[in-house]
């Protein structure tokens, strides 16, 4: 199974408005977004991949160990990023009355599952 066809699978949930294979870098590889909404989701993308950046360092200097999952909640958008490898990570935005287990539990089933595909 390729990026595409595992965003859509996550894009499944209840809520999702984008799914996306990102880079640390702000970069993304692939991007399915499902469902309109007014925020801007590029610069969402963008933006939220230097806050995991940063997180991803933080943790490293504290040696806390890795970060295995992100979630930002906004009144408008929750977003939860699971790292795929040292150089990509995935990340699912939905609207706050989404099914944010199920968003969950597809990020961390799904993340393994790609890192085959770098």
């Amino acid at each position: 199974m390729g990026f595409r066809e595992s965003l859509e699978e996550v894009c499944g949930v209840e809520g999702a408005v984008a799914a996306s294979v990102m880079g640390f870098d702000g970069i993304a590889v692939d991007t399915v977004m499902p469902a309109k909404t007014d925020v801007d989701l590029e610069a969402l993308l963008v933006e939220y991949a230097g806050i995991l950046g940063q997180v991803k360092q933080a943790a490293e200097v504290l040696q806390t160990g890795k970060v295995s999952e992100l979630s930002i909640g906004t009144d408008r958008i929750t977003t939860l990023l699971r790292p795929i490898n040292p150089e990509y990570f995935l990340l699912l935005a939905m609207r706050p009355e989404g099914n944010f287990g199920k968003g969950r539990y597809l990020l961390r089933v799904t993340a393994p599952k790609l890192q085959n595909e770098f």
